[in-house]
């Protein structure tokens, strides 16, 4: 059964994003999100899974289009992935998606 996107992920007005130290307005006190070179580091560490796996894991609909970077931030000490994404009709949603288990 396929689960919509809308409960699939967590809707909250789209924060700009800048540079590789911004948080995103919804962190957390000791929330930060992690650079690249950390985040391949747990994958190949099989810590996390990619963003592609977890997207599929979720049920995400490939007419939903990244419009940010994809970001690895750690949420109360898990690694969730966070991303800004477009749908068909043009709405926006931020994604925020358990880089394990790929739930919100």
């Amino acid at each position: 059964m396929a689960t919509s996107v809308t409960n699939l992920c967590l809707t909250a007005v789209l924060a700009a994003m800048v540079g590789a130290a911004a948080l995103p307005a919804w962190a957390a006190d000791g929330d930060v999100c992690l650079d690249n070179r950390d985040v391949q580091a747990l994958i190949a560490g099989h810590k996390i899974r990619t963003w592609p796996a977890v997207k599929a894991m979720a049920g995400i609909s490939g007419q939903y289009k990244e419009v940010s970077a994809v970001r690895v931030c750690e949420l109360n000490g898990a690694p969730y992935y966070v991303v800004n994404v477009a749908g068909p009709t043009g709405e926006s949603r931020q994604l925020v998606l358990n880089a394990v288990t790929g739930s919100n």
